[in-house]
């Protein structure tokens, strides 16, 4: 894994935030907390999948307080790709968030050279 070059982070503390964040903005990952009552961040990311704002294949990554079957399957479901429990280290997210920028960059290059 590549180290992961963090340039600027953005904070949004509702999705409604999150939204404003992501119109005109160029994101590379999304970092979101699960709560117990997952209802709006779930809704969230299935916008995000929809196109409904910001790039629909922009990785996203939860923080849960587990990582239970039900949990991780509802997390998939709304388009989450990668869930960490907590509690959890600086390391596991960079970590995790490396992974998913490299899996986002292999796919960039498999659609351009598919063109």
């Amino acid at each position: 894994m590549a180290a992961v070059e963090v340039k600027d982070v953005a904070e949004a503390r509702t999705p409604n935030q999150a939204v404003a964040r992501l119109t005109g903005n160029d994101i590379d990952l999304i970092i979101l907390d699960l709560p117990r009552d997952s209802t709006e961040a779930l809704l969230f990311v299935h916008r995000l999948r929809k196109g409904e704002f910001g790039n629909a294949r922009l990785p996203v990554l939860a923080l849960s307080a587990t990582t239970h079957h039900a949990v991780l399957e509802t997390a998939w479901e709304a388009g989450i790709d990668d869930v960490i429990a907590k509690p959890l280290s600086a390391i596991d997210i960079i970590h995790r968030a490396g992974w998913l920028l490299e899996k986002r960059e292999d796919n960039t290059a498999i659609a351009k050279a598919a063109e």
